[in-house]
């Protein structure tokens, strides 16, 4: 009776496991968050769109410098806290998240809908650095077209922080 009950439970479990979802906007945010802490940059691009993959690619050459010893001490302190997500619509969400220490300058994630051969539908992560920088207002107010970069407000700005 008691073998019975054990493996009942054991069955009971292995079905929660295998439901839980991992292709949720926020499991898909955390597990790319975490790929690219790791430089992982294979699965990252499982977890994004082809836009995202021109950024990993800069990312992956920039790094390609650092020891193994400052890949780990990275990797080893690295937390990602998921905030909020906020639907759009039934093709987008929006994620916001922190991560310690400080992955990107930013804190939110676009995720879109995309079939895959199956025709199930994947989150995937869809960010495009073009359009990061032209919203970041810091760099607007820094390099305006046309004009020169005033040295001295840059000083004075940043002793005020």
């Amino acid at each position: 009776m008691n073998n019975s009950k054990v493996v009942l439970l054991f069955i009971f479990s292995l079905l929660l496991i295998a439901c839980k979802s991992t292709n949720s906007p926020k499991a898909v945010t955390e597990t790319f968050l975490v790929s690219v802490a790791r430089l992982d940059m294979h699965t990252a691009r499982n977890y994004s769109t082809r836009q995202t993959w021109s950024f990993l690619k800069v990312l992956e050459r920039e790094t390609k410098e650092l020891t193994d010893e400052q890949k780990e001490a990275y990797v080893s302190n690295f937390k990602v806290k998921i905030i909020g997500e906020k639907k759009v619509n039934d093709t987008m969400y929006t994620v916001d998240f922190t991560t310690t220490p400080e992955l990107f300058p930013f804190t939110q994630l676009n995720l879109v809908a995309e079939k895959n051969l199956e025709g199930n539908i994947r989150w995937k992560i869809d960010f495009n650095s073009f359009e990061y920088m032209q919203s970041d207002s810091t760099i607007h107010e820094i390099m305006a077209p046309g004009e020169e970069p005033n040295e001295q407000v840059m000083v004075d700005s940043s002793l005020s922080q």
